[in-house]
């Protein structure tokens, strides 16, 4: 069972976000367009954030199972509710006073291998979920004082149905990096696919569960341009050439297979000037998970070396719209021009010739990176 933990914070709240582009009807009728009106009418006649309830059913039909945790009462709680006409959308409801008596009561809750999330801003329950490794979205009155606490946060109950879904997508990857016993976890996707803010919300969760990681980054492990260049074909050149994988294998992958462990800087190419002078220091014991992301990892020499794998699809035209971006030239050329007629074609050539789709841990659709699913 997913679980979503509430308080009831959440309910009583009106982001920024609808404050400013929201004009209120009140049961009554009363127009409501000015912040202090809007405030005065909520506290006197609860009004609710009709995106609320969009974000609910959106999480309900999801096949999330809501829950409503504060220290009222339970029959305060589902007062509460009532008067807010949302009752009906949770299944259960935790009242608890003190922090460890929370954090007990929601672990009850929840079942070995249950998928577990809090929302709100109630630093005591944001602390006790964290006891008993729940993560929380910061959302409500006091979100801000408490962000550096919860694992990530929401500006509108839109963003709380996303972060609800991005984190749920990463518990589900670090759940069965760690069952696995992985000590590679590989994240593969073409370029600007989304690969390093999904490898740093990943590493994140494993420090928030006590799972020792470190990333490394085959884009610091470019060859020199004359060797990406190599041949009468770019494309091909940068396909075979592009990346110095004996470099990361000889340095990095092979002592860590070998010795189980690794404690090692790793002097890597500066492409403006040439030189191996970016320094790159990995540590991690025999727990430890190295995440390794890059673009058209998953063949030899590297395949081998994964124990878990997760590769990101991302339609090609939206690529290009987020290189578009790019304010800085990459590798000194434009950076469109340099994606459309030699990256892309040569990602398209490792799509061809060993399908990353295939016998995977993970596919993921990160088209649209607010709401990235998995494909079954």
């Amino acid at each position: 069972m997913n679980l979503v933990f509430f308080d009831l914070g959440v309910f009583l709240y009106w982001s920024e976000e609808s404050i400013v582009s929201k004009s209120l009807a009140s049961k009554g009728g009363v127009i409501v367009s000015n912040k202090e009106d809007l405030r005065a009418l909520k506290d006197k006649h609860a009004v609710l954030d009709p995106e609320i309830i969009d974000m609910l059913k959106a999480l309900k039909s999801s096949g999330f199972s809501l829950c409503v945790c504060d220290n009222l009462p339970q029959t305060q709680i589902k007062e509460c509710l009532n008067k807010l006409e949302i009752i009906d959308y949770f299944d259960a409801f935790v009242s608890a006073r003190t922090e460890d008596t929370m954090a007990k009561a929601l672990n009850k809750k929840r079942a070995t291998g249950d998928f577990a999330v809090y929302v709100g801003s109630e630093e005591k329950i944001i602390r006790a979920a964290s006891k008993v490794r729940i993560p929380s979205i910061a959302y409500g009155q006091e979100w801000a004082s408490v962000c550096p606490l919860a694992f990530s946060s929401a500006l509108s109950p839109m963003e709380i149905e996303e972060q609800v879904r991005i984190t749920f997508l990463i518990f589900n990857i670090v759940e069965k990096t760690i069952d696995k016993k992985s000590r590679v976890l590989g994240i593969d996707g073409i370029t600007f696919a989304g690969k390093k803010v999904l490898a740093d919300k990943i590493s994140h969760y494993m420090d928030f569960v006590g799972q020792e990681n470190i990333i490394v980054d085959l884009e610091d492990y470019h060859r020199a341009v004359e060797e990406s260049y190599k041949g009468e074909d770019p494309v091909e050149a940068y396909y075979f050439n592009g990346y110095n994988n004996e470099k990361l294998i000889d340095e990095v992958l092979h002592p860590y297979r070998k010795q189980g462990k690794i404690d090692k800087t790793v002097y890597c190419l500066d492409i403006s000037n040439d030189s191996f002078v970016n320094e790159r220091h990995y540590t991690l014991s025999e727990d430890g998970v190295m995440i390794l992301l890059g673009t058209m990892m998953y063949r030899e020499p590297l395949m081998r070396y994964f124990d878990t794998t997760v590769y990101i699809r991302v339609d090609y035209r939206e690529a290009e719209h987020r290189v578009s971006l790019v304010d800085a030239p990459i590798y000194g050329d434009d950076p469109l021009e340099e994606y459309k007629e030699k990256t892309i074609p040569a990602q398209k050539m490792y799509v061809a010739r060993h399908n990353p789709f295939e016998n995977k841990d993970f596919i993921i659709d990160n088209t649209n990176y607010h709401r990235p699913f998995f494909i079954v």
